[in-house]
């Protein structure tokens, strides 16, 4: 019974180590099998062959000189002897050598396997991460293309499938014949991992990143703690990176659903240890979608200028360190200062090594009448649908109208109400604007449908063409589904948070200025600063028109002088179509401002 014992827990042995190391196993296996086969070889050749003085002669000169050498058989003359050299000469290429080539091919298999999956380590640094896959990623990524580097590597780790993100994300660059330009210098690699698992993160050299971005999963479901799982599940990756060390410090955005999760992580970046010295910065997409989405029902212009400023195509803002903004005004030729925030300045660029540059000719501008700005309105506003974005954005509307004695007359319905809003809008007598609200808790094939199916449903039965129509879009590419509507504006929610997601982690010095400009607020003189307002030129300036500028920084300069340094032009509509200024503003070129153009002011 010992025996057999003995025979049960040498298999048990021999089995998990097989399991666990089976190459090993195997190469030391054969080399066990061969080594016998040499030493009985050696013996049965002394035996038959009087040449060999000794074993340990025929072991060296004869089995394994055979293995090792295989012409060294042709100069044996004893034929029992040769018959014995081609015997251990082909059980060693049997053995050995095929088991060798075996596993070499099936090594250089794996191998091709893993990079074709991109599953493995991959030894990465000063690399953009993103972390989990939701719909916001490909437009993410497709702005990610516009930046001014050379050596820019972007890595999405998913749990899903790797093909099926490459897939979507190639639909999305298929739009911008620019995108696909810029996608031959840009390293965009997809590996399918969790972002919980310390093993996942080390694979995509987490420690080396430059900026880490954490997406959130849109899942809406509760649990017993008050947290979305979503939000839950973002929080979780958070405090596994700190089991990390961040050589690059980079920058950590969070996407968050709930206004209160963002508390928590900033809390919990104060009091895990491991978190105190990263850079963590939570964004509550629905928050910020909402004020966004109520400052474009107050003037439609908005939401374009909020997407060009969010994206690295074009101008962008940079923060300019110990300067004044009346010295960058008059001296900094590529440069427009936004805002003064203590002794920095924020400004608007073309790039970020240019924002430095000067001129020897500054322009100081001149001094024009000026009427006050016209901000009142008195709006019959209807928003049919229910999300998280409506609460931030009725809260938008109520500071707005403390600030600048406006009133908004405000009916809001659920889709399942919406016959009974349209008739509301059918018998109304002033101008109003119609909000279509997308459902968030669909599924991802039924994105938007509900929006849709208002939209048919609405313009179906109302008859007034008097109706300023807003819809908010989740899925990008539904955008083009619904052109032949006649909606006045096309809100797509996923691509302008994924641009300032994408802003944030790259520029987070960026994070105050971007605060302050989308809420609606009033400062301690009661005045809403940091805030962009949209003027008609002939209702700005007492003069003739077209007025004439030596070139953009003396009509900029002009209009901060104008209005007591209180507001900054910076932009113009002309023709509908968005123009912000940059380039080099003193350079010798006239600009001609007309009556109809749109101003584009910063106020101060």
């Amino acid at each position: 019974m010992s025996l057999k014992r003995q025979l049960r827990k040498t298999r048990s042995i021999i089995s998990v180590s097989t399991y666990k190391r089976p190459r090993i196993f195997v190469i030391l296996m054969m080399l066990s099998i061969n080594i016998v086969i040499l030493l009985i070889a050696a013996l049965i050749a002394l035996w038959i062959d009087d040449s060999f003085v000794s074993y340990l002669d025929a072991l060296a000169n004869g089995s394994i000189k055979w293995l090792l050498s295989p012409n060294a058989i042709l100069s044996i003359t004893n034929p029992n002897t040769l018959f014995l050299a081609v015997i251990v000469l082909i059980v060693g290429l049997v053995l050995f050598s095929g088991t060798i080539i075996a596993l070499t091919t099936n090594a250089i298999k794996d191998y091709f396997r893993k990079k074709e999956t991109n599953s493995g380590k991959i030894y990465l640094e000063n690399h953009i991460v993103i972390l989990n896959w939701n719909n916001k990623v490909p437009e993410l990524v497709s702005d990610l293309l516009y930046l001014d580097d050379e050596h820019l590597t972007v890595v999405i780790l998913s749990e899903l499938d790797k093909s099926w993100i490459e897939k979507h994300l190639l639909n999305v660059l298929k739009k911008t014949q620019s995108s696909l330009e810029n996608l031959n210098r840009v390293n965009l690699l997809v590996k399918q991992g969790s972002p919980l698992l310390k093993n996942d993160l080390d694979d995509i050299s987490i420690e080396q990143a430059k900026s880490i971005i954490i997406m959130n999963r849109d899942q809406l479901q509760q649990n017993t703690s008050n947290l979305d799982e979503s939000d839950l599940n973002v929080i979780k990756i958070v405090l596994g990176l700190g089991d990390f060390h961040l050589e690059q410090k980079p920058t950590i955005v969070v996407e968050v659903k709930q206004y209160e999760t963002k508390s928590k992580l900033l809390d919990m970046s104060h009091i895990v240890s491991s978190l105190q010295d990263e850079n963590i910065i939570p964004v509550c997409f629905d928050r910020r979608l909402g004020q966004i989405i109520a400052q474009t029902i107050i003037d439609g212009h908005i939401d374009d200028i909020y997407l060009s400023l969010f994206s690295f195509e074009g101008s962008e803002v940079y923060l300019l360190e110990n300067k004044s903004f009346d010295d960058i005004l008059l001296n900094h030729s590529h440069a427009i200062p936004l805002s003064q925030s203590g002794h920095h300045v924020f400004v608007l660029s073309d790039q970020d090594k240019v924002k430095h540059q000067k001129s020897v000719n500054p322009y100081p501008g001149k001094t024009f009448k000026v009427f006050p700005f016209s901000e009142q309105t008195l709006q019959d506003i209807y928003i049919i649908g229910e999300n998280n974005k409506l609460a931030f954005i009725m809260e938008s509307f109520q500071a707005y109208e403390a600030l600048h004695q406006s009133q908004f007359k405000l009916k809001v319905s659920s889709n399942r109400d919406a016959i009974g809003m349209m008739k509301s809008i059918e018998h109304g007598a002033n101008p109003a604007t119609l909000l279509l609200l997308s459902d968030e808790t669909a599924e991802h094939e039924s994105l938007d449908a509900n929006v849709i199916s208002t939209l048919i449903d609405f313009k179906r039965q109302t008859k007034r063409e008097d109706i300023h129509i807003i819809v908010e879009l989740l899925d990008p590419k539904n955008d083009r589904l619904i052109q032949d509507f006649n909606i006045d504006k096309t809100i797509i929610s996923n691509k302008i948070i994924s641009l300032l997601l994408s802003k944030l982690a790259l520029h987070p010095e960026t994070a105050i200025f971007y605060d302050q400009l989308l809420t609606i607020a009033p400062n301690s003189e009661g005045k809403d600063d940091d805030a962009i307002t949209i003027q008609q030129a002939k209702s700005c300036f007492q003069t003739e028109f077209p007025i004439t500028f030596r070139n953009l920084k003396e009509l900029i300069h002009s209009s901060y002088l104008s209005y007591d340094r209180q507001a900054i032009m910076f932009g113009i509509f002309r023709a509908e179509s968005l123009i912000l200024f940059g380039g080099d503003l003193h350079e010798e070129k006239p600009f001609h401002l007309e009556s109809d153009d749109l101003c584009i002011f910063m106020k101060l």
